[in-house]
């Protein structure tokens, strides 16, 4: 159902509250300025025209912060764009790491250390499964996505893996893998909870409930492949281009409290709601504002930057034809021009933009001060 809230709403009213009852760094409040910002004056306007009946629309500029849910939409779709010609004719696996919460409180003095370290983690299990196997002996490919919240944006650390079905030998030879699966779960379990650990200690960080870690099972999730490749961008774009909370699933806001609808995976298939104080909702969607710089995306293996155009060319030339997407609305330009909503058969152009004054500038330099 789609509202018209929106988070700069929620933080207008309840984030002067939450600054009584929790600090907030410098890099939260940058994030909330770009966000209360955001496709307001205070960033600029651009002006458009209908070339054929004259209509004038002006618009105002969006802040592009990586954790303002109303700048993800067009950002997805100039991703899908960008991914088209890398991906692979063949199956797909996704499999999903998640850290146990015992592990959740580093994240609040050390963010950007445990973070490095799920990735390395991860990178490093994969890696000794794909040297192990007889038959399928060799470099793997990944596409990693961090992802610190659940549902209902409590903290939940996990890290989606979207790797294609194959390993490119020290040959420079494609094995594909025929299984539904591509690893044992269990197995990839136990791998995964000694590396992260090991990392850790590499990294000199306090490990609390250190025995506990170590006798429990570690969550490694493994989804069946994806057998249709012109559905791979899509599927990988909904998990690197997804915000915390799409702003549709904000369903009411009173003085002091907000509702939210959420899915619950105890229950396939059902939609709940929560509700929480203002304050609340603003603390659980702070503590995922990842350290300047962190990069969220990462690529390894044959699909890594330094060398994915050169072997992502080996694999095409031994694999069936390059994936050819179906004509989508993805496809149409994302920039330049779209249909007059007035005429509805001329299309409106940009004919002038108008820069954000110097004190806004000032202003966002200097967040939430005043």
């Amino acid at each position: 159902m789609n509202t018209n809230h929106h988070l700069a709403d929620v933080l207008q009213r309840f984030l002067p509250s939450y600054r009584q009852q929790y600090p907030l760094s410098y890099r939260q409040a940058l994030t909330c300025q770009h966000i209360l910002d955001c496709r307001t004056a205070k960033l600029g306007s651009q002006q458009w025209q209908c070339e054929a009946c004259n209509y004038e629309q002006v618009q105002y500029c969006s802040c592009r912060d990586r954790h303002c849910p109303r700048c993800q939409g067009q950002k997805s779709q100039k991703w899908i764009a960008q991914q088209q010609s890398q991906v692979i004719h063949g199956r797909y696996f996704h499999l999903v790491f998640t850290l146990p919460h015992e592990l959740n409180v580093i994240s609040q003095y050390a963010p950007k250390a445990l973070y490095s370290a799920l990735f390395q983690a991860v990178w490093q299990t994969l890696s000794r499964f794909a040297a192990n196997r007889n038959k399928h002996r060799g470099q793997l490919g990944l596409t990693t996505v961090l992802h610190t919240w659940g549902q209902t944006l409590s903290q939940h650390i996990h890290l989606h893996c979207l790797v294609p079905g194959g390993v490119l030998t020290a040959e420079n030879k494609w094995v594909g893998v025929k299984g539904q699966y591509l690893y044992p779960v269990k197995a990839l379990s136990t791998v995964f909870r000694a590396k992260m650990l090991q990392v850790l200690r590499t990294q000199q960080v306090e490990i609390p409930h250190t025995e506990a870690l170590m006798a429990k099972s570690w969550c490694v999730y493994s989804k069946p492949c994806l057998n249709r490749p012109d559905t791979v961008i899509k599927y990988l774009a909904r998990y690197t281009q997804k915000g915390m909370m799409h702003e549709s699933r904000l369903t009411g806001m009173d003085n002091s409290h907000i509702k939210f609808s959420y899915k619950d995976y105890h229950q396939p298939g059902q939609t709940k709601e929560m509700r929480l104080t203002g304050v609340e909702f603003i603390r659980r969607y702070l503590q995922h504002i990842l350290p300047k710089g962190f990069m969220r995306i990462r690529h390894y293996g044959y699909l890594a930057n330094r060398c994915r155009r050169r072997k992502l060319a080996l694999i095409k030339t031994q694999t069936e034809r390059a994936l050819q997407p179906e004509k989508t609305m993805d496809d149409k330009p994302l920039h330049g021009c779209w249909q007059c909503p007035e005429c509805r058969t001329g299309l409106l152009k940009l004919v002038s933009l108008r820069l954000p004054t110097r004190c806004n500038v000032d202003a966002l330099r200097s967040p939430l001060t005043g």
